[in-house]
């Protein structure tokens, strides 16, 4: 019997009778109703239709008409909202290092990408990498074809998750284009993915470098918002 990998509990599969008599194999599971239940999946039929933030009804959200005004009209969609059960599952996830975690959302983001885009995650530093050991987008990847399009300027020295709003949307161009991968982006149509959108900055920031060496066009997704 599997053991939810947040709460470690045993999870009880229900196989009704249709389903023993299809021969079908039990999909597999990696979290617990009631874990996966504290989640907040974003309702597409409210939301921010630049940023893919949940509101009332949809629209643009303020953030973003602030963005429109500078010029940008870049288009992010999210799966869930970034509750405390998801600020939780990333602190476990990026900060703690539970690797295994990455699995639970590997479904929801397959769902999410079209087979006519390019898939490029965005990347950490190369200090991230050797302190965390991963990076957390591209373990959402899982098996999911992408191309390593993007490198982090090895002079920053702060992380994101250390910045508050302001200093994240002033914060300079952090990426540049990994010279190993630049042939490929050319005249794609390129889907950033990120784990968090909080002020738009970061996933434009490496859209714009995109752009700037020969993308055709650049969306993109986020697991939450």
């Amino acid at each position: 019997m599997d053991s939810c990998i947040l709460c470690n509990k045993s999870m009880v599969y229900d196989m009704s009778l249709a389903f023993l008599l299809s021969f079908k194999r039990l999909p597999k599971r990696y979290v617990c109703a009631d874990c996966m239940n504290q989640f907040a999946r974003i309702d597409e039929t409210r939301i921010c239709t630049a940023c893919g933030r949940q509101m009332d009804k949809s629209g643009i959200c303020i953030d973003c008409q602030k963005w429109h005004q500078l010029g940008d009209d870049f288009v992010n969609k999210a799966i869930f909202q970034y509750n405390d059960a998801m600020k939780d599952f990333m602190h476990r996830y990026k900060f703690v290092g539970d690797y295994q975690l990455r699995m639970i959302f590997q479904k929801e983001i397959r769902k999410k990408i079209r087979k006519d885009l390019l898939v490029v995650p965005i990347p950490v530093s190369a200090e991230t990498k050797i302190n965390r050991g991963f990076n957390q987008v591209i373990g959402f990847l899982g098996d999911t074809a992408y191309v390593d399009a993007l490198m982090v300027k090895e002079k920053r020295k702060v992380r994101q998750s250390e910045l508050n709003r302001q200093q994240r949307i002033h914060n300079k161009q952090v990426f540049t284009i990994n010279p190993k991968h630049a042939s490929e982006i050319i005249d794609q149509k390129i889907l950033l993915v990120d784990d968090i959108y909080t002020t738009g900055t970061t996933i434009r920031h490496a859209a714009e470098v995109l752009r700037t060496n020969g993308a055709k066009q650049v969306l993109g997704l986020t697991l939450c918002r």
